[in-house]
Formats: structure tokens, sequence, C-alpha cells
């Protein structure tokens, strides 16, 4: 979300076509003057904003000032920020920063650089995000600046709290308001307040993540007691929201709708749309839960108009459609519900095209799960159609379609099987030549049994722009990687990889590209399954466990995750693959 922020100076935009009707305005106004009206106005008044910013880097301009151009651009980035405009919000701070670094303004740049690391946050791009953090952080340490250090570092510990590793996110945020309270590096009482509401806003979601929900309560508590110091919208809705997550999870639903319409009301109030899409999708859930399926159409249908319109590439949309899929399905309209489930399917494919490598831990969904869910409909929706008139038809098409699934289901456990021994047999092979890149129990794992090439690369650039020496080191952390068997960890991610080997996302991401002809997550997960598949054949005990703890022990935080990609790389089910391993060794 969009809280980071309140961490860096207020700024932004230029726009010639409001320029030609504000120089009457120059005569009696001074930067002084509008630069403090600016401040005093709340931030749900942006064309006032974006009006007087114009003013503010006209001025600037024409008196060749580039800190008032900086100024005036980082206003500016805000109010497109709150109005749902994030590219254009992005483009205007890279602007700014273009013009801090001619301008030799070091701090000015890192503060820039930082924002620009907050805005590819807010539309969850966690790699450049954590890219521009990264950098923002050089320069602050090359300068010797401890405050820009302390708040670069806690963003940074966002990234992590959003990229699944939860605890260390915890644990470092903790730590942040430690230092704020301690150490306020001239921070003034009401921007420590602030910054204590937004620890107290993040350490309540970590907890949540956890399932620590009275722990999430007693954060959520401390940082909704400043909200009588001060006034911080965002922060505030953040706050009710969570809340309202927190009494969600509870199973409270009551609480839950108290809490969750309050944020919303405030959303309009403060006319801040950041959080309203997230906020109507789960009074939605909500009011599915409490089976008022009319109410919660009315509600998703708010969110999809809102959500499509101005953060059509975030999770929520994809949340949206299968909410409105759920609730149409259950209120009996099987015809939208089936159209519903298609959209949700279609984001999704959607969103892990276009994503960050990051995010997509975040969401790691089964679509096959979904695209059967739309078959079960449109069997509905045709028994529907059909019951009263052609029964004795429906009845004879029932008896077909019977014989036709023993004979599909008995040509595919055919076909299975010999896929099966052919896999098998792969294994064998490779056993015995002792090609051994992987150990599993003593027993050899070549990763070319499962070796997936991907057509589409992530890396889109034919140089890779990197040293030699740079290239064994990240090959030779690769290796270390595999030996130690890191892989096998649900945190192991492009982000946490990258971290491990002491290199970047963007270097690790091309090496793998070039090296092995395939994406990272395919990289991965192709040493998960080699190392699911050589275990099972040569571990009797390994077998006897659940899809489940198969899962938790190759790395896959679901059975559904492991089961989708178990079938993509081998073909099987890992449930048939196990059945013949039994049947061929009883033991």
């Amino acid at each position: 979300m969009r809280l980071h922020r309140l961490f860096i100076f207020f700024t932004l935009l230029f726009s010639n076509s409001l320029i030609a009707q504000i120089d009457n305005i120059l005569v009696t106004k001074n930067v002084e003057d509008i630069r403090l009206q600016i401040e005093a106005l709340d931030d749900s008044k942006v064309e006032e904003i974006i009006s007087l910013s114009n003013i503010l880097y006209k001025i600037a301009f024409e008196n060749e000032d580039p800190k008032g151009m900086i100024d005036a651009l980082t206003y500016l980035s805000i109010a497109n920020l709150n109005s749902g405009n994030n590219n254009l919000a992005i483009e205007y701070l890279q602007n700014a920063s273009d013009i801090a670094f001619k301008g030799k303004l070091k701090d000015e740049n890192i503060l820039i650089t930082n924002l620009i690391g907050n805005h590819y946050f807010d539309i969850e791009e966690y790699d450049k995000s954590s890219a521009a953090y990264s950098k923002a952080l050089s320069m602050a340490e090359a300068i010797n600046k401890p405050s820009y250090v302390s708040v670069i570092k806690t963003n940074l510990a966002f990234i992590k709290l959003r990229t699944g590793d939860y605890r260390t996110a915890l644990k470092e945020l903790k730590a942040s308001e430690d230092e704020l309270l301690t150490n306020p590096y001239g921070r003034t009482p009401k921007r420590v307040n602030t910054g204590i509401m937004l620890f107290n806003a993040r350490i309540s979601e970590a907890y949540i993540k956890l399932n620590l929900l009275d722990s999430a309560l007693y954060a959520n508590d401390k940082g909704l007691s400043y909200t009588k110091k001060i006034k911080v919208d965002n922060v505030h809705i953040d706050l009710l929201m969570h809340r309202g997550i927190i009494f969600k999870n509870k199973k409270d639903y009551a609480n839950a709708l108290l809490f969750l319409n309050q944020a919303k009301d405030l959303c309009y109030e403060a006319n801040d749309i950041i959080f309203l899409g997230k906020i109507l999708n789960l009074i939605g859930e909500c009011k599915l839960e409490l089976e008022k399926y009319t109410e919660a159409i009315d509600i998703l249908s708010e969110s999809q108009e809102i959500l499509t319109k101005k953060y059509s590439n975030s999770d929520e949309i994809s949340k949206c459609y299968k909410l409105l899929g759920q609730a149409y399905k259950k209120n009996g309209d099987l015809e939208k519900s089936n159209l519903y489930y298609e959209k949700h399917i279609l984001s999704l494919s959607k969103l892990n095209n276009k994503k960050s490598l990051a995010s997509r831990k975040v969401q790691d969904i089964t679509l096959s799960d979904f695209k059967n869910e739309i078959n079960t409909l449109e069997n509905q929706k045709q028994q529907q159609k059909n019951r009263l008139t052609y029964s004795q038809i429906g009845l004879l098409i029932v008896g077909i379609g019977l014989i036709m699934v023993v004979l599909f289901f008995q040509k595919a456990k055919k076909k299975n099987k010999t896929k099966f021994e052919a896999l098998l047999a792969k294994i064998e092979i490779q056993e015995n030549e002792n090609a051994a890149s992987i150990q599993v129990n003593d027993k050899v794992i070549n990763s070319s049994i499962i070796d997936t090439k991907d057509v589409v690369l992530e890396s889109q650039s034919k140089e890779l722009e990197i040293s030699d020496e740079l290239y064994e080191q990240i090959l030779i952390g690769l290796e270390k990687i595999e030996s130690q068997e890191y892989y096998l960890k649900t945190e192991c991610n492009l982000y946490n990889v990258a971290k491990k080997i002491n290199t970047n996302t963007s270097y690790l991401s091309k090496v793998i590209n070039a090296h092995f002809g395939k994406n990272f997550n395919t990289y991965i997960n192709d040493l998960r399954i080699n190392y699911a598949i050589v275990r099972l054949k040569n571990e009797s005990k390994f077998r006897s466990y659940s899809i489940k703890s198969i899962a938790e022990e190759v790395g896959y935080k679901s059975a559904d995750s492991f089961t989708k990609y178990f079938k993509i790389h081998t073909g099987l089910l890992p449930s048939f693959y196990i059945k013949q391993l039994k049947s061929k060794s009883p033991s």
C-alpha cells in the first residue's frame, strides 16, 4: 500500500495546458506562499494541489531553480498517486531524479530514489522496489546519512513482509520502532507519532500473516491510539482495515464489518481510493460468509468498477472476480458465475506474466482448480436447461457419458503407466551413469531427469552486461544453494537467493536465463521435482507421507501447488506415481 510516502519530502508535476491558465495568479503569489498553501491542503484536494504545483514548477523553471522544480514534481507525484495515476507518478519522480543528479543534489536524489521504491512497492513490483531502495541505501551510506539509512532499511523490511519473510520483517520493524523512539534524528513530534502509527500498522499486518491474532490486535490498538493525537488519513484507514481483517479471521463478522465500513467511509471522506478496492473485497467476503449473497454482489461490483479503472494489475482485481464467481454461484446465477471464474483465471495468468518475481511468491495459486470449477458450472447450467424437457435424453447421455469416462480413464491409466515406466527408466539410467549434481540419501539425481526450458525468458536483453568473474561467482553461489538444498525451503525466492549469494535479482535472473535456458521459478521447480521423484523412488518411508507433507518437505506451501508442478514436469499426478512405486515395491 501507499503508506511509504510518509517517509519522504512532498513534491511534483508540470502540465503545459494548465500553465497558460495560471499566469495571472503568479503576479500575486510568491514561492513560499504557494508552498505553504500546498502543505496546508488535505491530500484529498488533488486538483488544487496539482494546480498550485504547476505554478510552483513554472516559477522554478523560469528561475533555473532545480530544488524548486524537484519540489514541484514531488508534490505532483503524490497528487497523482492519490488519484490512482501510478505510472505518471513514477515518471515525474524519474524526471526529478534526473534534475537532482545533474545538479549534484545528493540528498534530494536519495529521497526521490526512495520514493520511487515506495511507488513500485504500491503497485506490487517488489523487485523494482527493492532495486530502488538498494540504490538509495548505497547513496545514503556513501554520504553518511544515518537518518536516511534508517528509513530505507525500514522500507526493505516492508518488502520482506510482502514477500513472505514475516518473522524477519516483524523483528526488523520492532527494531525500527525502538530506534525511532530512542533516536528520532531531529524529526518533529508529528513525524515521530506518524512513524509509530505506521510501524504498528505493519507490525499488526505481520502478526496477522503469522496468525497471531491477539498480538495483531494489540499492535493495532497501539496504532489506533495515535489517531487521537494526529490526523493521517491513509494510516488511519489502513489500521481500521487490518482491524477488520483480524475480526474476519476470528470469524467475528459483525465486528469485522463494523471496522471495514469505518475504513470505507473514511476513504470516501478523505477522497483516498488507494485502499478502497481491497476494503470492498473484504466486506464482500464477509457478506458471503454471512450468506448475504445479493449484498455481496453489490459491494463486489462497486469494487470491480474501482479496481478496473485504477488498479487493473493488482491482486485485488483477481480476488474480486473470484468472489463474484462464488457469490453468483451461491445466488443461483451460474452463467455469471462462470463468466467471473473465467475472468479470474485470465487475470491470474496476466498477473503471473507481468508481476515481478518476488511478488509471485505471494500468489502461488493453482489455475486448474478454477478451470475444473468452470467445467462443473457448465455442466450444472446444461442440466438446469434440460431437466424438465429432456430428462430421458439426459439419462441416456449420462449413461453414454459414464461409459466414455470409464474408457477414457482406462486409456489415461495405460498412458500414465507408460509415462511412469519411461520416467523410472530415465532415473535408473542416470543413477547407473552416476552423473550426479544433487544427492538425496546417497541416491544420485541428475538435473537432466527434469530439465525444462522456457521459450520466453524474463531477461529480454541479448547482452548479459555481466563480467565473467561475476558470472562465475553467481554460478558457484547457485551450486552452493543446490548442495545445501536451500531450494527445499518455502522462503526460497529470487530476492532471498540473490541475497544469499551476494548479488542482485537482475543479475541472478540473467545468469539463470543464459546458463540454464530457463527462468528462476522454472529452475527452482525443476530442482524440487527432481528431488521429489528420486527420494520417492528410493525411500519407502517418504512414500507413506501425505501429499501435503511431501509438498512441505520439498518447499511448497500447499499440496495443490506441488501437485500442479509435479504434473507439469512429469505428466503424472504424484499420487499415481507413488501408487505405482508401491506396486513395484510393496514394502
